[in-house]
């Protein structure tokens, strides 16, 4: 029973302190409570005590001084001192009743400090309290958000796996289709070797026939006579053969290969500079025509045979026009030195683990080395953008435009014309990126390139034309 009356009449409470930390609590039990009232008691207790005590004293004091006043009179001096004694006594007394006073006093003071304190704490609490059932339905809520979430996280990565299914599947038809392109390349690789071949017999035949018809105008200028159709086809059964046909069909002598509009290969019997630059995939017809400032849909001209008088006037032209081409176009790496971490095309995701389509190469190097321009262009973009990080886009003209992702930081401007291997940022890792490397895109038109072998015919080019 005591024990009930006890938590009835002091109940444990908490006092919450709140700080910038967190929140702490002190705990007040009811024992302390009662010890802390017991003591307040005590002490109005003890000053009561000592204010009847000092009366009564005060009152048998003075009752003695009047009985001893009147012996005192008569008796002298034995009296008196023991009256000057019982005086000092009762200032010792009202010293120590001042004192006690005071004390009392104090305490009074302190037990009222105390109290205000407490219900202070009291509040405090009641604050805190409030404060904590906010933060707790608060709580509840985000909890709820969350499981909403995370519920709405599962439908996306089940529809998301049901996506990268069917993008495994893309991949591997794309695979099949780069295959069976392979097997063609090597085929119209044969071809063309084979074409190539018959065009320098063709050549050597025509250099022989050159050979015998001048040998045949001389012989007839010795003799004076003014040269003919049939002395120029005399001089053997096999030149008049040739000479017959070349006179009665010309249209057999073969024209200069033409490149039908958008096939990203060289034409046949082309120079190596033109084979280097269409291995990068470009149409490298478009790309010269684009140059000589003409359309690219329409053909025609005079008919100029392949081993006419004007053939190596205009096949000295077009390798002008190809060195130009070769100038323009982002042949060079992004990096003076690196490594090559991921290629061009399907892959596993460094990140997710699932198949997935790569558009570019991840070079690695050192944190913050200097990532150059591939060519020369001027920036179309500079900022971050989602899974690239910090990135540059330079346009190369032509629809041709490079991408150099996850940088550390960029040192161009939007607008500004670079030329080739200039410094356009530093190598990091912004973006979606698993460590310190440059993603480096070529886009045609819209349609991703290999950028690896656009830097491949850059250091064959170097070779061939010597720049």
């Amino acid at each position: 029973m005591s024990r009930i009356f006890g938590e009835k009449l002091f109940p444990e409470r908490q006092l919450l302190l709140k700080s910038s930390g967190g929140v702490r609590h002190i705990a007040l039990p009811g024992w302390l409570q009662a010890t802390v009232l017991a003591a307040c008691l005590a002490s109005v207790g003890g000053v009561a005590f000592l204010a009847v005590e000092f009366t009564r004293l005060h009152t048998a004091v003075d009752h003695q001084i009047e009985a001893a006043r009147a012996p005192a009179q008569t008796a002298g001096s034995p009296d008196s001192q023991s009256l000057d004694q019982l005086r000092s006594e009762m200032a010792q007394m009202h010293h120590d009743l001042s004192a006690a006073t005071q004390n009392y006093t104090d305490a009074t003071t302190r037990y009222q400090q105390t109290r205000d304190k407490l219900t202070s704490l009291t509040a405090d609490n009641d604050k805190l309290r409030t404060e904590l059932g906010t933060l707790a339905q608060r709580a509840k809520t985000l909890q709820q958000a969350r499981d909403e979430a995370e519920h709405h996280a599962k439908q996306a990565e089940q529809a998301l796996n049901s996506k990268a299914s069917n993008l495994s599947q893309l991949a591997k038809s794309l695979d099949d289709n780069k295959s069976e392109l392979r097997r063609s390349e090597a085929q119209r690789t044969t071809l063309q070797n084979r074409i190539q071949q018959l065009q320098t017999e063709l050549q050597s035949a025509n250099d022989r026939l050159a050979q015998q018809s001048a040998a045949s105008d001389a012989k007839a200028g010795s003799q004076k006579q003014v040269a003919t159709e049939p002395a120029r086809t005399a001089p053997s059964p096999a030149t008049g053969q040739a000479s017959a046909s070349e006179e009665s069909e010309p249209d057999v002598v073969a024209p200069m290969p033409q490149h039908s509009a958008g096939t990203p290969h060289a034409r046949a019997g082309s120079s190596e500079l033109e084979k280097l630059l269409a291995s990068t995939g470009l149409d490298i017809d478009r790309l010269v025509g684009s140059l000589n400032a003409s359309s690219s849909e329409g053909q025609g001209g005079p008919y100029i045979a392949l081993n006419g008088p004007r053939a190596a006037e205009l096949e000295k032209s077009r390798q002008e026009q190809l060195k130009r081409l070769a100038k323009v176009l982002p042949l060079r790496s992004p990096l003076d030195e690196y490594q090559l971490r991921s290629d061009f095309g399907p892959r596993a995701d460094p990140i997710n683990h699932r198949a997935s389509f790569h558009p570019g190469l991840d070079l690695a190097a050192p944190y913050k080395s200097h990532v150059y321009s591939t060519g020369p262009g001027t920036v179309i973009f500079t900022g971050t953008r989602e899974g690239y990080g910090r990135m540059v886009e330079i346009d190369h003209g032509h629809g041709i435009v490079t991408r150099y992702a996850h940088l550390h930081r960029i040192l161009v401007a939007r607008g500004q014309k670079v030329a080739a291997h200039t410094v356009i940022g530093e190598l990091g890792s912004t973006g979606r990126s698993t460590g310190p490397h440059v993603h480096y895109e070529v886009d045609v038109d819209g349609t991703p390139l290999d950028p690896a072998k656009f830097m491949e015919a850059g250091k064959n080019v170097v070779q061939i034309s010597g720049k």
